[in-house]
C-alpha cells in the first residue's frame, strides 16, 4: 500500500502556478540534522609514543654493539678502529652478566662469549617491559579527563 500525496495549488510570487502534484513515494520525514562536531580527547603534554621511540632507538644501539662484539670475537676480529669500539662498549654491556656462561674457544683461537648473548636477550626483554609500561602510562594519561 502507498501513499498518494497531493500538493495544492501554490501561486508563486512571479504570478505562476504550480499544478497538482502526485506522488507514489510513501511519506516520510527527514531525520534530525546530527551535530557534525566530535568531541576530540584531551591532549596530554607528556607523548607516550617519543619515549617507546626513545627506548626502541637505545635498544637497538645496545643490541647492535653486543651482536656486533659476538660477531667480532666470533670470527677472530683484531681489536683495532670499529671492532676495538664495538669491544670495548660490548664488553662494559656485557660485564654485569661475566661469569654466567663460560667463554668457549672456537677454531684457531677465536672465542664464542655466550655472555653477549645472554646480555641481548635481557636487554632486549627490559626494552619490552619498558615499552609496554611507557605505553600503559601513556594510555592512561589519554584517557583522563582534562
Amino acid at each position: 500500500m502507498t501513499d498518494l500525496q497531493v500538493q495544492e495549488p501554490v501561486v508563486s510570487e512571479n504570478g505562476q502556478s504550480h499544478r497538482d502534484v502526485a506522488s507514489t513515494a510513501p511519506a516520510t520525514t527527514a531525520p534530525p540534522a546530527r551535530a557534525a562536531t566530535r568531541a576530540s580527547p584531551p591532549r596530554t603534554t607528556w607523548s607516550g609514543r617519543s619515549v617507546i621511540r626513545l627506548i626502541e632507538l637505545a635498544a637497538i644501539g645496545v643490541l647492535g654493539f653486543l651482536t656486533l662484539d659476538f660477531v667480532f670475537r666470533a670470527t677472530g676480529a683484531l681489536n683495532v678502529g670499529f671492532a676495538g669500539l664495538t669491544f670495548t662498549v660490548g664488553s662494559f654491556l656485557a660485564s654485569p652478566f661475566v661469569g654466567i656462561f663460560k667463554t668457549t674457544p672456537a677454531s684457531q683461537g677465536n672465542l664464542l662469549v655466550w655472555t653477549d648473548i645472554l646480555a641481548i636477550g635481557v636487554y632486549a626483554a627490559a626494552a619490552l617491559v619498558l615499552s609496554f609500561a611507557a605505553a600503559k602510562v601513556a594510555g592512561s594519561l589519554v584517557r583522563k579527563p582534562a
